[in-house]
């Protein structure tokens, strides 16, 4: 208690973000489950800080461990922002996709794929085609489209998705040598392995200039240019 006799929920709250800022998942979500509670209390659960507590504690219990309870949190928050804001709502929609996301984490890819190609005609026309998080959200229909068993579609969602990235955001751009070496990459598993190391080693001086010659992704791609030298007979 303050002096004023009102609640300052301050130091949980810079308890959980320390816990949450050093990757301390369980205690992130405990921290976040505990002040969440306090301020459901004290200031309501239609609160701007009660939501970012209540996402928060979603987010956590996935981080956890626990993808099936950080879905259902997610649809529970997405359904109270909709109730308050609209389902268009920007964070609303970027909600569905959270939930999209622990969807997928709990093993059901392809109502993750559903539930991404439902969100997009939305976060297109409030957000935009070419802003980031749309960028990401296609990444992750790609990726589940692909996990459903769907080659075909995956091949050409990949390849729009790089096309678009790299018109939008140049070539220099971090996610535009991701996009491009998951298209390399899923080149690869449609079996046209030469071309597939032809797209990656396009990728690799990109990715050393946008993202560094030490960053993990510049690493992996550098790692597969290798192993793709080793199937093809090139090493």
């Amino acid at each position: 208690m303050d002096p004023g006799g009102k609640f300052n929920p301050s130091i949980l709250i810079e308890l959980a973000d320390s816990a949450a800022a050093a990757g301390e998942a369980p205690e992130a979500h405990r921290l976040y489950g505990a002040l969440l509670q306090v301020l459901q209390q004290v200031l309501g659960p239609e609160h701007a800080d009660t939501l970012v507590a209540q996402y928060n504690k979603a987010l956590w219990t996935g981080a956890a461990g626990n993808a099936e309870d950080a879905r259902a949190q997610m649809a529970e928050l997405r359904a109270l922002m909709e109730k308050l804001y609209g389902a268009n709502d920007a964070d609303a929609l970027a909600l569905g996709a959270k939930h999209a996301f622990w969807t997928w984490q709990a093993g059901d890819v392809a109502c993750a794929r559903d539930e991404y190609a439902g969100l997009l005609p939305a976060l297109l026309d409030v957000v935009g085609r070419h802003h980031p998080f749309v960028l990401e959200v296609r990444a992750q229909l790609a990726v589940c489209t692909l996990l459903a068993g769907d080659l075909t579609a995956a091949h050409e969602q990949f390849t729009a998705l790089a096309f678009e990235t790299s018109r939008a955001l140049g070539p220099e751009h971090p996610y535009t040598s991701v996009a491009l070496a998951n298209l390399a990459a899923m080149t690869h598993v449609t079996d046209d392995e030469v071309r597939a190391y032809r797209q990656l080693a396009a990728v690799l001086p990109l990715a050393e200039q946008a993202l560094g010659p030490r960053h993990a992704i510049t690493h992996a791609i550098r790692w597969n240019l290798i192993r793709m030298e080793q199937e093809l007979g090139l090493s």
